[in-house]
């Protein structure tokens, strides 16, 4: 079966992380003899054409390059900016790209049905991959499967546009939710849930290294001998990175030498970094920036504690699902987080790692610092979620796709 995998965010090339689980679900549907190809927007220093690992990439241009910068993260303006005239100026100008990128993904995706023959579309995304599909399934009669991820729903619903919503949800055959969470965003706009499935993101983790390689990178950041605390994310508001660093406050006092590495890049890094300083932490933080995808397994490796500190932010924003928390979880790494979204569902409080209400940077503190101290403690919860995580690797997951696919075509 051919089919057209539509997304606004995916691997810019072969070594990129971003979205990498597209890639991933890709790579899946081969294995079980489909014919998947890409089709995203184009993003500068992207190629506009290129095979992946056997799979065709197509990235449609929409702008001049300068200004193609509404996928691959970018799309939600709150991310760039937490000042409320520069999240305006925002919107203005994603207004006038939104609709060019709409019509030149929609254009697209008619051409590219047309060359591969496509049985069938797999957006992700309500908006605005989802949108797209669900004109495009209106006109053309082609079954149309949904993945939606929880933001993307908050977005339409912050904007009061509840009836496109439900217009983009009705139009595809199958809805998948990554979480719990996630489907119950999507049945808030009326949405029947015997259409709607819960199929996690799925995970090729964990990825092993020789010893050798795991010490080189110990050496590259000074991590050696002390306690380390990882998270890995996007430096924006939703994320609670600076809760996490409030709490490092509290945790050092108990472990002076903990290390909290957090990895990513976004605007809010010069703030975080300003309040490192301003609560004299900077022997105790180390901000990577951007983690290559060689690095991130060591560093899930080296870990002693994973912390997810999303929060529901001031848009109504919460993670959808939390994949790096559960991948340092196949590592037998103990997840602390707050009680928020997906990961509050994931984490199964005292079992798997710890929640605490959500911003209650003291309870976080407190749960860490019992984890550094009791090292019994840290491999019990860590092995339970070591063999939790087993539900997420794709080899367990991925016919769960393909059955979904295998049953719109056939309806």
């Amino acid at each position: 079966m051919n089919l057209i995998i539509i997304t606004s965010s995916f691997p810019r090339d072969k070594d990129d992380y971003k979205a990498r689980w597209i890639l991933e679900l890709g790579q899946e549907f081969v294995k079980e003899g489909l014919i998947p190809s890409i089709l995203c927007p184009h993003v500068a220093g992207s190629k506009t054409y290129e095979i992946i690992d056997g799979i065709e990439v197509y990235r449609f241009r929409y702008a001049p390059d300068r200004y193609e910068s509404l996928g691959y993260g970018n799309f939600l303006p709150h991310e760039k900016s937490s000042s409320r005239i520069g999240i305006l100026l925002q919107y203005f100008f994603n207004s006038i790209l939104i609709f060019s990128m709409l019509f030149f993904m929609f254009l697209n995706l008619h051409k590219l049905r047309k060359k591969k023959n496509a049985e069938l579309i797999f957006s992700n995304w309500a908006f605005p991959a989802g949108f797209v599909s669900a004109v495009y399934r209106q006109i053309s009669g082609i079954p149309s499967v949904l993945k939606v991820y929880g933001t993307d729903l908050v977005f339409l619903k912050r904007f009061r546009l509840q009836s496109l919503a439900k217009y983009i949800l009705d139009k595809h055959d199958v809805i998948i939710a990554i979480s719990e969470y996630t489907k119950d965003c999507a049945l808030s706009f009326g949405v029947d849930p015997g259409r709607v499935s819960v199929f996690p993101v799925g995970s090729n983790y964990p990825i092993k290294y020789s010893s050798t390689v795991l010490d080189d990178l110990k050496r590259k950041w000074s991590l050696s001998g002390r306690p380390l605390i990882f998270t890995v994310h996007r430096l924006i508001p939703l994320k609670g990175t600076s809760y996490l660093i409030k709490a490092m406050s509290k945790i050092v006092s108990v472990h002076p030498d903990a290390l909290l590495v957090i990895g990513g890049e976004g605007p809010e890094r010069s703030m975080l970094e300003s309040l490192t300083s301003s609560n004299h932490l900077e022997h105790n933080v180390l901000f990577t920036g951007l983690v290559l995808n060689e690095d991130l397994p060591l560093l899930y490796e080296a870990c002693d504690v994973y912390v997810i500190p999303s929060i529901t932010d001031k848009w109504g924003n919460a993670e959808g699902l939390g994949m790096p928390a559960l991948e340092a979880m196949s590592y037998g790494k103990p997840v602390v987080g707050f009680d928020s979204g997906g990961p509050g569902l994931t984490i199964t409080d005292g079992a798997n790692g710890f929640k605490v209400p959500e911003k209650d940077w003291e309870a976080m503190a407190d749960r860490i610092i019992l984890l550094l101290t009791d090292p019994v403690l840290r491999n019990k919860i860590g092995e339970t979620g070591k063999s939790m995580f087993d539900e997420y690797r794709w080899d367990k997951v991925s016919h769960l796709y393909t059955e979904v696919l295998h049953n719109a075509i056939q309806r």
